[in-house]
């Protein structure tokens, strides 16, 4: 049994920071989150890593920024999650969640380590349930008639919902205030609980569905399509774009609600003087911001990679207090560890760096700067002052991918451009290397993850302009060429494939 203490992680997908009251918002109802943040120490500077949900779940579970190597995917061979190391050290380990990607093909493997685990099943398209539903309800036809395949085997799973409690979030919560109920004598447990809620489609019942408009959802779609919503199939009107934003803001109101239930468990069993409580996302939601809906191909803008980071540590310096050092998604890896008293692994391939330190006291400073993007197609790298954002040059080199996981690549290939499964042919090699990694991997040219344009470069100022509305790369240019020098320095520290170099347009 390790020294250290016990763990709860809480991921709530797609949470947009400035939806938070701990962030400066001042019409959504989060009491319970509210409350939470002026206990605990609230990050100011947490940042994405790679994009979008499973290959930051992967940063959390292996310490890995895995997009300079490979897109959505399993757990490699050679990683080490938190719950091995974990369960090494004697501690128990249980992971809660409906967010069903986690058991797809193609993106399996992270619960394998947990000693229990358990997913609810039904969340947007997880085929599930299979019964036609014979008659539409009112506020599932617009969803229907615009969401096809999509829409209808959501309504599927939720045809039989009656009550909130049926709803997913409070499943979530309720499964996990249950868990502490009967577990929370263990020794030593880290709990980790990974809510697919605030995530689409923005379904919810009364009186979420009305506590933030006046329109009729009757009109509305509640899983809206991602892209532009000034243009194409994703376009919605500026009264469809504030009713989406509204849902948004109810079904956070109701993950708030009950989450409660979890941190009035942790206060009846006196959890707090023993127990790390980490809130946070794997990242943002455009909800309109920048004239977009969704996860597009968007530039990598603060709406969608400025994320929430909550910590309450027994022993913390900055308990009620807010911190301004630059953290990552990559970095809760190494900080649950150390939290749980195991030892962080000294590998190449571990990216990560505990936060801890920080949160004693013990140092006020974390990275310098923080560089994150979606595999072969955009990235973003910001400090303290500025933020950098970049696509790929998709003429400057192929884009390829590392994995020992190519069954699950062909699939992802398939799944997107509607090409063969093994239509790759000659763009495949076998023997490949990474650094640090002890056997070797297939290198894979996938043009699936290639962008569909190459925009110019964006320079935001994050002291004057917060909202980035005003573009200065023009006005410039020494400014970019110093955050390229960072990023220049990230590719040598991680040793990526010279191919990103000549993409990004780094080349010495």
């Amino acid at each position: 049994m390790s020294n250290g203490y016990n763990v709860i992680l809480i991921q709530l997908d797609s949470l947009n920071r400035h939806f938070l009251r701990a962030y400066g918002n001042t019409w959504i109802d989060t009491p319970n989150l509210t409350a939470f943040a002026q206990q605990a120490a609230v990050f100011d500077a947490h940042y994405v890593g790679s994009l979008p949900c499973m290959p930051a779940r992967r940063e959390i579970w292996a310490g890995t920024q895995e997009f300079w190597w490979r897109p959505w995917g399993p757990l490699e061979p050679w990683d080490v999650p938190i719950a091995k190391l974990a369960r090494e050290q004697g501690v128990v380990t249980q992971y809660i969640t409906d967010h069903y990607h986690m058991f797809e093909w193609g993106s399996h493997s992270y619960h394998y380590d947990f000693h229990g685990y358990e997913f609810i099943r039904g969340h947007e398209i997880d085929n599930w349930k299979t019964a036609p539903v014979p008659q539409v309800p009112p506020w599932a036809q617009k969803m229907v008639e615009l969401r096809g395949e999509w829409g209808r085997q959501y309504l599927q799973n939720v045809a039989d919902f009656t009550a909130e409690a049926d709803f997913f979030a409070p499943k979530v919560m309720q499964a996990t205030a249950d868990w502490l109920e009967h577990n929370h004598s263990l020794p030593q447990f880290f709990l980790h609980v990974d809510s697919f809620d605030v995530h689409e489609p923005f379904h919810v019942p009364e009186p979420y569905r009305s506590m933030y408009t006046d329109q009729d959802y009757r009109q509305h779609n509640p899983f809206p399509r991602y892209g532009r919503v000034d243009e194409g199939l994703a376009a919605l009107s500026l009264a469809e774009v504030e009713w989406v934003r509204a849902q948004f803001a109810g079904k956070l109101t109701m993950v708030d609600r009950w989450l409660g239930r979890v941190f009035d468990k942790l206060t009846e069993h006196r959890l707090l003087d023993r127990t790390v409580v980490i809130i946070s996302t794997d990242h943002g939601h455009y909800l309109g911001d920048h004239g977009w809906i969704g996860k597009p191909n968007a530039p990598m803008y603060h709406t969608l990679c400025h994320i929430p980071l909550l910590i309450w540590h027994p022993a913390g310096a900055h308990n009620g207090q807010r911190v301004s050092a630059i953290t990552q998604t990559v970095d809760l890896y190494a900080t649950v560890l150390e939290a749980l008293g195991a030892v962080v692994p000294e590998q190449t391939f571990v990216h990560s760096r505990s936060l801890v330190p920080v949160l004693r006291g013990e140092a006020n400073r974390h990275r310098d700067y923080a560089v994150y993007g979606y595999c072969n197609s955009r990235m973003g790298l910001t400090n303290a002052r500025w933020t950098l954002l970049r696509d790929h040059n998709r003429d400057a080199a192929p884009p390829e991918i590392y994995t020992t996981q190519l069954e699950q690549i062909f699939s992802r290939q398939s799944l997107i451009t509607g090409a063969s499964r093994f239509a790759f042919g000659d763009h495949i090699q076998a023997g490949a290397s990474l650094p640090g990694v002890p056997l070797p991997v297939y290198r894979v040219r996938n043009e699936a993850e290639q962008p569909s344009q190459q925009r110019a470069d964006l320079l935001f100022d994050n002291l004057t302009d917060p909202d980035q509305a005003q573009d200065l790369a023009a006005q410039a240019p020494a400014q970019v060429a110093a955050l390229e020098a960072h990023l220049r320095d990230h590719l040598r520290a991680l040793q990526v494939p010279e191919n990103q170099w000549r993409r990004l347009r780094l080349e010495d």
